[in-house]
C-alpha cells in the first residue's frame, strides 16, 4: 500500500509541474504554481466538472462565446448515452455444487 502511495504522491507532483509549466506562458511562476497546485492537489475528482465561476475565481480567463462552427464540429462526435451503467454485469448460470459458472464462450471448448 505504500508504494501505491508513493506512486500517487509522485504523479500528483509530476501533474502540478507539467500544468504549472503550461500556466508560465501566461501567469507568474507564483501564480502559475498556485493554479496548478489547486487544479492537481485532490480537491475534485477527475470527473467533477469546473464550473466557469469556478475557473474565473481561480483567475483563468474563461469565455462561454463559442463559435457555431464548435458545435457543429462536436455534433460529429456524439457522446456515450447518459446514465450508462460503469459495471459490465455478465449473468453467471448455478453449477452443479450450487456455484455460480460463467456462459460459454464462443470458439472456447470447455
Amino acid at each position: 500500500m505504500l508504494v501505491l502511495a508513493d506512486m500517487a504522491q509522485k504523479a500528483r507532483i509530476q501533474v502540478a509541474y507539467f500544468v504549472s509549466q503550461i500556466l508560465r506562458k501566461h501567469y507568474s511562476q507564483k501564480k502559475s504554481v498556485e493554479i496548478a497546485t489547486i487544479l492537481s492537489e485532490g480537491r475534485w475528482t477527475h470527473d467533477f466538472p469546473i464550473l466557469v465561476v469556478n475557473a474565473k475565481q481561480l483567475g483563468l480567463p474563461v469565455s462561454t462565446d463559442m463559435p457555431r462552427t464548435v458545435y457543429d464540429l462536436m455534433d460529429l462526435y456524439p457522446q456515450g448515452a447518459k446514465g450508462r451503467p460503469s459495471v459490465l454485469y455478465v449473468p453467471i448460470r448455478p453449477g452443479p455444487s450450487g456455484a455460480g459458472t460463467p456462459p460459454p464462450q464462443p470458439g472456447v471448448v470447455p
